[in-house]
Formats: C-alpha cells, sequence, structure tokens
C-alpha cells in the first residue's frame, strides 16, 4: 500500500524561534518543511523543492515578503502564500491578499490555527511538489 505523498511548506521568517517552532509543528503533523530566513532566500529555495503552500513573515531583513509575494505572482507562480505577521491592522491585511497572499494570520497566533488554515489551502489546492510524488 503506498503512502500518501507529504505535503513540502516553506516556513519564511527572520525570526529563528518563530520559523523552527512553525517547522517542528508541522512535521508533528506529517508535513516536510523548507525554512528561510528571509524573501531571497525562500526565492532560491521554491525555485528548487516546490513546496506546496509557503508561510511567509512580512517584514524581513534581506527580503520582504511583500516583495517576495508580488515576485512569485509576476513570475506566475500560485503556489498558495499565508502570510503570518505582525501587522494586524485592516488596511495591512487587505495589502497583503491584494499583493497575492491566499490568506492572513496576525502575530501572536494559535499554532492549531496555523495548521487549520494549512490544511484548509492543501484542499483546495492539492500536493504538486516533485518530491512529494517520490
Amino acid at each position: 500500500m503506498n503512502e500518501p505523498p507529504k505535503s513540502c511548506i516553506l516556513v519564511v521568517d527572520d525570526q529563528d524561534f518563530i520559523r523552527a517552532m512553525i517547522a517542528m509543528r508541522l512535521e508533528m503533523k506529517g508535513y516536510r518543511s523548507l525554512q528561510a530566513k528571509d524573501g531571497e532566500e525562500a526565492y532560491r529555495l521554491i525555485q528548487g523543492h516546490h513546496p506546496d503552500i509557503v508561510i511567509c513573515d512580512i517584514l524581513m531583513p534581506g527580503g520582504d515578503g511583500i516583495t517576495f509575494c508580488r515576485r512569485l505572482r509576476a513570475e506566475g507562480n500560485n503556489t498558495p502564500l499565508l502570510f503570518l505577521t505582525a501587522k494586524g491592522q485592516p488596511e495591512n491585511v487587505v495589502e497583503g491578499l491584494s499583493f497575492g497572499a491566499d490568506d492572513y494570520l496576525v502575530k501572536p497566533f494559535d499554532i492549531t490555527v496555523l495548521e487549520a488554515r494549512v490544511a484548509t489551502l492543501l484542499r483546495r489546492h492539492p500536493v504538486k511538489s516533485p518530491q512529494a510524488a517520490a
């Protein structure tokens, strides 16, 4: 019996603790994870690994989340992207979604809510990563 493919999730945050905590929880749920500290590193990873979802902070030195998202969308990359950020004003949420994010969650956040949103995005966008098929 074949095991179902494991979804690959890219976690992008400049705070090591947050990035590692999210990756650990996702792996406990059976997902594979990749980690990047900024938008530039995330862009390099997404080119080589084709994750199924990206969880991305907005405010990061060395390549912010909005620039990263805009770059992906301009290239036609429709990988589901969830912004996870401290920018929680309604205008921030509207801006993030208008730049191409599929979801938006404000820090501080409940990890179970993040897990539920990841599961929802995966239901709407089936696993496509080449590594998942292996």
